[in-house]
């Protein structure tokens, strides 16, 4: 395990301590609560596991994200990585031009995601299958 990745694990374990976070499942509760509900017209991406969705989340959110970048990355290893550190990492979304991450301590549906074909972020739950 490297420092860089020990370092996050910790920073995301901190997080999740330190908003009073409780998580004691991979399965989201039964309804999701949105912190700023959508404009007219607009819904949120909902469902569980949620695999492979572009799109942007709502920004603030009820959520952390954490960025976490390593030269070279996969989508799986980003997955791997996340699962390493759950509950703390529920979810991610992963940049496939930039190798990039970002981890989520909820799960897809709870990050007020807006399903959107342009963002080349690609959202996934632990639950999902990925290569």
């Amino acid at each position: 395990m490297n420092l860089k990745f020990f370092g996050l694990s910790a920073s995301l374990v901190l997080s999740s301590l330190s908003t009073g976070l409780s998580h004691s499942s991979a399965y989201p509760s039964p309804t999701p609560t949105f912190e700023t509900p959508p404009p007219p017209g607009e819904t949120y991406t909902t469902g569980f596991p949620l695999c492979g969705i572009p799109g942007y989340t709502v920004v603030p959110g009820n959520y952390t994200e954490v960025t976490e970048q390593v030269s070279n990355s996969t989508l799986k290893c980003c997955h791997d990585q996340c699962r390493a550190v759950y509950p703390a990492c529920q979810s991610i979304a992963f940049h496939k031009r930039y190798t990039e991450c970002l981890f989520f301590d909820r799960v897809v549906e709870d990050t007020q995601l807006y399903r959107d074909n342009s963002s080349e972020f690609v959202h996934y739950d632990l639950g999902c299958r990925v290569r």
